[in-house]
């Protein structure tokens, strides 16, 4: 039997807690550190990763966690848990931006701003790590993203 990829491992996790995650909708993301010097760097040595899966109501972050060997990275390990639940309800805008090797992804609520970083499609840091599904998972979910802001605008006209 083939081993799941992290985003099938999720996926599965998911449906097993009772939410609907949409299929081919999950890309790798981590927080975005503020812009001072201070906070880059505590976030380049301590930076975790998560899966952003989208689900039918709700986008949800799950932790990943990097297993170490010998100072390099042996493997990636889902976490069963959810770390962050956010209502598409709860949205007031999407804004999705290119800062370097990344895409920066800022999602208002009404009480907060989240800022994710997730890999462009071909950054290799993550590609042996990953497999292909975030690659393959990018465009298909960034424009669900964006759809969540044309949503809002809708709701609002």
């Amino acid at each position: 039997m083939a081993k799941m990829t992290l985003d099938e491992s999720g996926r599965k996790y998911l449906m097993e807690i009772g939410l609907e995650p949409v299929g081919n909708r999950a890309i790798l993301v981590e927080y975005a550190p503020n812009d001072n010097l201070g906070d880059k760097l505590a976030h380049f040595f301590s930076s975790e990763p998560y899966i952003l899966q989208m689900c039918k109501n709700e986008l949800v972050l799950i932790p990943v966690h990097m297993r170490v060997a010998a100072g390099t990275v042996a493997y990636y390990s889902l976490e069963n848990k959810v770390a962050l639940q956010l209502s598409y309800s709860s949205v007031q805008s999407v804004e999705i931006t290119e800062k370097g090797t990344n895409y920066m992804v800022s999602i208002t609520t009404d009480t907060d701003t989240i800022r994710l970083l997730s890999p462009k499609k071909g950054v290799g840091a993550f590609m042996g790590a990953t497999g292909r599904w975030h690659m393959n998972n990018m465009d298909d979910t960034l424009q669900m993203l964006k759809s969540l802001q044309a949503n809002v605008a809708g709701a609002i006209d």
